[in-house]
C-alpha cells in the first residue's frame, strides 16, 4: 500500500514492502530505510490553542567516526495511524531482539551508567519495543551470580553497561557453564568448544571499553544501543588463558604479563587511595622511580604461527616472514613454530590484527576489520629504552604506525603461544613473588602456580551484537 504522508511538511509516498521503508516526497530524491534501521514511533501533541497529533518515526543513520545516530521524521496526514499499524507488524520479522537481560555496573568507568541508561539506552530500547530484564549491581562479581543462576530460556541477548571487566565477567561464567552442559574439558586447550548461543552487547560506561570499541567502531553510548536496535549478530573471537593445565580464563581484549601488569598491580593494590589520577601517576612513578630491567624475566616464548622464508633479491640473504611481517631476533623456528628466547621486559597479546600491509598500527575500531585470524603479540626486550617506550605508547594512543625497533621489541600474529619462565615465579621478596605469578586479562588478575603459561585463539565462540564488524 501507498501512504499519501507529510513528512517534515512535505507531502511524501511512503510505502513499505521488501523489508524496506522508502520515503518519496513531492520534488525531492527518494530515501530508504532497511526495517532494521527503524527505530519505531512515537506521537507528540503540537500546537497551543489547537492541537494536533504527530507521529514522529524514529530512524537510525550513519554518523561520522563509525557512530550511529538517532534521527526524527515527523509525519501527519490521515493515513498516519494504518501507516504505524503496518510498519510495527513489518518490524516483527527483523532479527531485533524482543527481550533482554540488561546488567548494569553503576560505579565503572566516571559513574555515568545509571545517567546513560535512563537518558539514552531505556529510551532506545522502549521505543524499539524491547523488553528489559534490568539489573543493577550492587556488589563485587554480582553479575558473575546472576550470570550463573539466571535462567536465559526467553532472553534474546545480553547487554552489559559497564567495560571490559563486565564483559569478563560474564562471558567466563557463560562459557563455563556451556563447555559443562557439553561436557567439555575446558581445562584441554585442544578441546573443540561449544559456542554461545545467546548474543552480548557492551555499551560502554567504565574504565576500559576496548571490547565496545572493537565491536562497534566506537565508544558512544547511543552507537552501541543501537547497534542491538538492528539485532544483527556475527560470531566472535576470545583469547583463553591456560597454566598448570587449567584454564585460568577467557579474554576479549588482551593479556599482559611484565611491565604492564605490574603497573595494574601497584594502581590497584598500592595507590587506589588516589581515584582515577592514579592512572596518570602510577606510570610516571614506575618510569622515573623504577628501573625499566628491574623487573625483567627470561622467558622461552614459542608462537604457533605459519613461518615463511622469502630470498631477498638485493641481499641475497633469506628472510623469516610471519603474514606481510619480516622477523628477527628470533632463537629459531619452523614452518609452523618461532621461538624467542630471551630476556623481556613486557609481553602484550591482544585479542585481534594491529598489522596492516606489514606496519603495526595500534587502531582498535580496525582490530577486527577484516574479521582475525589470528592473535598479535608484542615481546619487549629489556634493551627496550624508557624513549621507545615513551614513542610506542604516543603512537598507540594517536593510533599512527608504530616503528619498532627490532633490537627492542617484536610483534608477531599467531594462533597460540606458549611460555616458560626460565627464572621460575619463587623469590625471597614477597613483592617480587607476588608479581612474578601475576598475569592479567582483561583486566583481571590471576596467579599463576606454574612458571609457565598459554595463550590461544579461540575462534568463533561468542555470539556479539554489531552491524559494523
Amino acid at each position: 500500500m501507498v501512504y499519501n504522508l507529510v513528512v517534515n511538511g512535505v507531502q511524501t509516498k511512503v510505502t513499505i514492502d521488501g523489508g524496506k521503508l522508502t520515503l518519496a516526497p513531492e520534488g525531492k530524491p527518494e530515501t530508504s530505510f532497511q526495517l532494521d534501521d527503524v527505530i519505531g514511533c512515537d506521537e507528540i501533541s503540537t500546537g497551543w490553542f489547537f492541537k494536533s497529533e504527530v507521529t514522529r518515526l524514529w530512524v537510525i543513520e550513519a554518523g561520522p567516526a563509525n557512530t550511529l545516530l538517532k534521527k526524527c521524521k515527523n509525519i501527519t496526514g490521515d493515513q498516519r495511524k494504518q501507516f504505524q499499524l503496518e510498519l510495527a507488524e513489518k518490524s516483527k520479522d527483523t532479527k531485533r531482539p524482543k527481550q533482554v537481560l540488561l546488567m548494569i555496573n553503576p560505579i565503572g568507568g566516571n559513574g555515568t551508567a545509571r545517567k546513560d541508561f535512563a537518558e539514552i539506552v531505556e529510551p532506545v530500547f522502549k521505543l524499539a519495543g524491547i523488553s528489559m530484564d534490568i539489573l543493577f549491581s550492587e556488589r563485587s562479581k554480582h553479575m558473575v551470580d546472576v550470570a550463573k543462576l539466571y535462567d536465559f530460556t526467553n532472553t534474546d541477548g545480553v547487554v552489559l553497561l559497564g567495560g571490559d571487566g563486565s564483559y569478563h565477567e560474564v562471558v567466563n561464567v557463560l562459557m563455563r557453564k556451556k563447555q559443562e552442559e557439553h561436557g567439555i574439558d575446558v581445562d584441554d586447550p585442544n578441546s573443540p568448544l561449544s559456542p554461545l548461543n545467546i548474543p552480548i552487547a557492551m555499551i560502554p560506561t567504565g574504565s576500559g571499553n576496548g571490547v565496545s570499541e572493537n565491536n562497534t567502531g566506537s565508544k558512544d553510548v547511543l552507537t552501541a544501543a543501537l547497534h542491538v536496535v538492528k539485532g544483527k549478530t556475527i560470531s566472535s573471537h576470545l583469547l583463553a588463558l591456560f597454566s598448570g593445565h587449567k584454564l585460568l580464563g577467557f579474554g576479549g581484549t588482551a593479556s599482559t604479563y611484565g611491565f604492564m601488569t605490574d603497573l595494574l598491580y601497584y594502581s590497584d593494590r598500592k595507590f587506589r587511595w588516589l581515584g582515577r589520577s592514579r592512572y596518570l601517576f602510577v606510570p610516571m612513578w614506575m618510569f622515573l622511580c623504577k628501573s625499566l630491567t628491574q623487573r625483567v624475566f627470561n622467558a622461552n616464548v614459542t608462537y604457533y604461527t605459519s613461518v615463511s622464508e622469502r630470498r631477498n633479491s638485493d641481499t641475497n640473504e633469506t628472510e623469516v616472514y610471519v603474514g606481510e611481517r619480516k622477523l628477527t631476533g628470533y632463537s629459531s623456528y619452523t614452518a609452523d613454530t618461532m621461538v624467542f628466547n630471551r630476556t623481556l621486559w613486557n609481553m602484550m597479546t591482544l585479542n585481534g590484527n594491529v598489522i596492516f600491509d606489514g606496519q603495526v598500527v595500534f587502531d582498535v575500531p580496525r582490530m577486527f576489520v577484516p574479521k582475525p585470524s589470528l592473535f598479535c603479540s608484542f615481546i619487549f626486550y629489556d634493551t627496550a629504552s624508557v624513549r621507545s617506550v615513551f614513542k610506542f605508547f604516543k603512537h598507540v594512543s594517536k593510533r599512527t604506525p608504530a616503528d619498532i625497533l627490532n633490537t627492542e621489541m617484536e610483534v608477531v600474529s599467531a594462533r597460540g603461544l606458549e611460555v616458560e619462565l626460565v627464572d621460575g615465579i619463587e623469590a625471597e621478596n614477597q613483592d617480587l613473588r607476588t608479581l612474578r605469578r601475576l598475569i592479567q586479562l582483561d583486566g583481571e588478575m590471576y596467579s599463576l602456580e606454574t612458571p609457565s603459561f598459554q595463550l590461544w585463539y579461540k575462534k568463533d565462540v561468542v555470539q556479539i551484537f554489531t552491524s559494523y564488524l
